[in-house]
């Protein structure tokens, strides 16, 4: 399996990586072998080695009969959150006697044009928007997940999914991948405030959604009628704000929609109050105004 991740990497390296860096990254399913090997073993082997999980919690993660559950971890090698949590998390499930050959590992990408996908799309229908993501299963059903980081700590965390109720980090997530699901995030008739209102108790910051409708765009045309829809919402959330107003230009920019597009990037630069950005917004402005769709009509 290694030298065939080895080998795929090998060839889609320039594709897969940004020009400013040379270092090698997993992409696709993976083992904690490979995560034992140079260059993975820098990070890999410390974090595991300096975690030192609660013993009290352990023992009652002990008791748990793992035979039903399996656990599988999407994470980025070039991303600092899977870094840090992967071993920690391995850490927490060697001492409570998980077996490890249920645990599968799945490296996902951060290159722009397949960011938070792998090359064999075991992302698809999971709903991954951060990294690392873990999906605790029994019996193959999703019992509940661990986004990003731990809530508590990751074996307090991880015995509360046992025990329920737990509610991870992004809460807002939930709801919204529901409504994906349920194909509310494509219909066209859907209230954006209406929306935003179920889910503004859950939202923590302006990031959450921006970052969740940025997965989406970059998941194929049908999630980009959904990741707009998701930005739409995030601008009532945060009407003051101007990211939420340029995430939404940009994504409208990909649907070639010059007149949407070219009214959230105005928007964005009138709430823009820090003169470091108004470079980026203006090259945004200038993009959208070279739209076919953006020009007036003779």
């Amino acid at each position: 399996m290694k030298k065939q991740i080895y080998l795929i990497l090998t060839c889609l390296l320039p594709i897969l990586l940004p020009a400013q860096t040379t270092e090698s990254q997993l992409w696709g399913k993976c083992t904690l072998s490979d995560l034992q090997q140079e260059p993975y073993s820098e990070w890999y082997t410390k974090n595991y080695a300096d975690y030192e999980p609660q013993p009290t919690i352990v023992g009652q993660l002990k008791r748990v009969n793992w035979k039903d559950y399996s656990i599988t971890i999407f994470l980025g090698t070039w991303c600092g959150d899977s870094r840090r949590e992967v071993p920690r998390l391995i850490k927490v499930l060697d001492a409570a006697g998980f077996p490890q050959q249920q645990i599968s590992l799945v490296a996902i990408s951060a290159e722009d044009s397949v960011y938070k996908q792998s090359p064999t799309h075991e992302e698809q229908g999971k709903h991954i928007y951060r990294a690392p993501t873990f999906i605790l299963h029994r019996q193959g059903k999703e019992v509940n997940r661990i986004v990003e980081i731990p809530v508590v700590s990751l074996e307090r965390d991880l015995l509360a999914i046992l025990n329920g109720p737990y509610t991870p980090n992004y809460a807002a997530y939930v709801p919204l991948s529901q409504w994906s699901d349920e194909g509310i995030l494509n219909d066209p008739n859907i209230s954006h405030r209406g929306l935003a209102r179920q889910i503004k108790h859950l939202v923590q910051s302006v990031s959450e959604l921006n970052g969740y409708g940025y997965v989406l765009s970059k998941s194929g045309n049908k999630a980009l009628e959904a990741a707009i829809n998701v930005l739409k919402i995030n601008t009532y959330l945060y009407p003051d704000a101007w990211q939420p107003q340029k995430s939404l230009a940009e994504a409208l920019y990909l649907q070639n929609d010059g007149p949407q597009a070219l009214q959230a990037i105005q928007k964005a630069i009138e709430l823009n109050k820090d003169v470091r950005n108004v470079k980026n917004l203006l090259e945004v402005e200038s993009n959208i105004k070279a739209l076919p769709s953006s020009r007036p009509k003779e």
